[in-house]
C-alpha cells in the first residue's frame, strides 16, 4: 500500500493556478521566465527560446518563451502549453488547453481596475465572450480562441 501512496502522489498534477491567478484579475499575468517557483519547473517537459525578428525594434526583437507541459492544470483544466513573449514595450502570456472547456472560466476574467490614471481613463474597446479590449496608458487585451484552445492575455504601450 505504501507504494501504491508514492505512485499516486508521484502522478498528481501540478496546479499551475496560484501561480496563474493574476491573470484573472486585469490580466496582470506574471513572467515565467523570471524565478519560477521550483514547484512548477517539476511539471515542465521542455522549454524553448527563440528571438523573433518581425517586429524588430532598435535592434530588439520578440523573445519568445515555450514551456511544453506534462500533467499540468490550471483554473481546473488541463494545461499543455505556456508561451511567453516580450516584446520592445510590448508581452504576452499564452496558455494552451487540452481541450475547449476552458471556455467556461471567461466569466472569472475581470476587466483592469478602472481609472488608475485619471489623465488616461479606461477605456474600454471590447468585453464579451472571447475577451476584453481595454485602454488606459497603454492597452491590454484578453483573447479567449477556441480555434487555439488558448487564453492570451496581452498588453503594451
Amino acid at each position: 500500500m505504501v507504494f501504491l501512496g508514492h505512485t499516486a502522489i508521484a502522478n498528481a498534477a501540478t496546479d499551475w493556478t496560484p501561480y496563474l491567478k493574476p491573470m484573472m484579475s486585469g490580466c496582470n499575468f506574471p513572467n515565467p521566465t523570471d524565478k519560477l517557483p521550483a514547484r512548477y519547473k517539476t511539471s515542465i517537459a521542455s522549454k524553448k527560446f527563440r528571438v523573433d525578428k518581425t517586429n524588430e525594434i532598435d535592434g530588439y526583437g520578440e523573445q519568445i518563451t515555450t514551456y511544453t507541459l506534462k500533467n499540468a492544470t490550471a483554473f481546473g483544466q488541463p494545461l499543455l502549453k505556456l508561451e511567453y513573449l516580450a516584446g520592445y514595450e510590448w508581452g504576452h502570456l499564452k496558455l494552451y488547453f487540452k481541450d475547449t472547456k476552458f471556455t467556461a472560466l471567461r466569466p472569472q476574467f475581470k476587466l483592469p481596475k478602472v481609472d488608475n490614471y485619471p489623465d488616461d481613463p479606461l477605456q474600454v474597446m471590447k468585453n464579451n465572450a472571447s475577451g476584453y479590449e481595454v485602454e488606459e496608458m497603454g492597452y491590454t487585451n484578453l483573447i479567449f480562441d477556441r480555434k487555439e484552445k488558448s487564453i492570451t492575455c496581452f498588453s503594451g504601450l
